[in-house]
């Protein structure tokens, strides 16, 4: 038997959830650095605003899964969350890797030539108040670095509404785990480009309506090969996934860092 000819994956077609979150601890830059060996185009991360109006990269409302702790993430400050160990959760020999912040995670990007994309997830309190001031931190961030290759996605309209007043060119989309009924509806009212949508449950007829209405689809996450040639077969542009080394990326596989 004749074996397949292996699959090659485009850059932009890959991106890495929280980094290289399976092998290192997510959203750390032990795992961006990995997410970017991989040669993966993207990596996709979240942010949140604290107290002190600080934006840092982290995942869950509260401390407790990565940090010890049970202090929700909002009524920190920056000097609060500096020094704490984000990485032993994962194994204790990323005892060091500690919380970073918006502003740090654009200069990491920008530090070297080729580093991925940032696909930010704006973490918000459900609350309006929060999601206005959440993104007019996030504008004032993007807006200080011209070069910063960014896309920023939510699943708060809200945020996203505001989001589109500050900075209108910027590319923005909407978080769902299925296509809600007047997802398009919206996406055509603030002029947002994407649809997040869970690669799991996507189905055909689903995507071939979000092409046709000329929307960016990305979906997430998405751990093995065989899914992801699946959903590239629906016109999926991008998969989000835990394990980007599993993928060949321009004909390359690269060492983890």
């Amino acid at each position: 038997m004749v074996d397949s000819p292996p699959v090659y994956w485009r850059a932009d077609q890959i991106c890495a959830h929280r980094g290289a979150s399976t092998h290192y601890p997510e959203n750390t830059a032990i795992a961006f650095e990995a997410a970017a060996h991989s040669g993966a185009g993207w990596i996709e991360t979240d942010v949140q605003l604290l107290s002190d109006g600080e934006l840092v990269v982290f995942h869950d409302e509260t401390l407790g899964r990565t940090a010890a702790g049970s202090t929700p993430i909002a009524s920190l400050s920056w000097c609060d969350v500096a020094s704490l160990d984000i990485g032993s959760w994962k194994h204790h020999r990323f005892s060091s890797e500690r919380p970073m912040t918006c502003t740090q995670l654009i200069q990491w990007q920008l530090d070297e030539q080729d580093r991925p994309g940032i696909i930010w997830e704006a973490k918000c309190p459900s609350d309006g108040v929060a999601a206005t001031a959440t993104a007019a931190a996030i504008a004032e961030r993007i807006s200080a670095y011209p070069a910063h290759r960014c896309i920023v996605s939510s699943f708060d309209r809200t945020f996203l509404k505001t989001m589109r007043a500050l900075l209108p060119e910027l590319p923005l989309a909407l978080i769902a785990e299925t296509l809600p009924t007047d997802g398009l509806s919206f996406c055509e009212q603030y002029d947002i480009t994407g649809l997040h949508l869970d690669g799991q449950q996507l189905d055909e007829r689903t995507a071939q309506t979000v092409l046709e209405r000329h929307r960016q689809l990305r979906c997430y996450t998405i751990n093995t090969v065989s899914l992801a040639k699946k959903l590239v077969a629906m016109g999926v542009q991008m998969v989000m996934t835990d394990v980007p080394d599993d993928f060949a990326i321009n004909g390359q596989r690269t060492d983890s860092v």
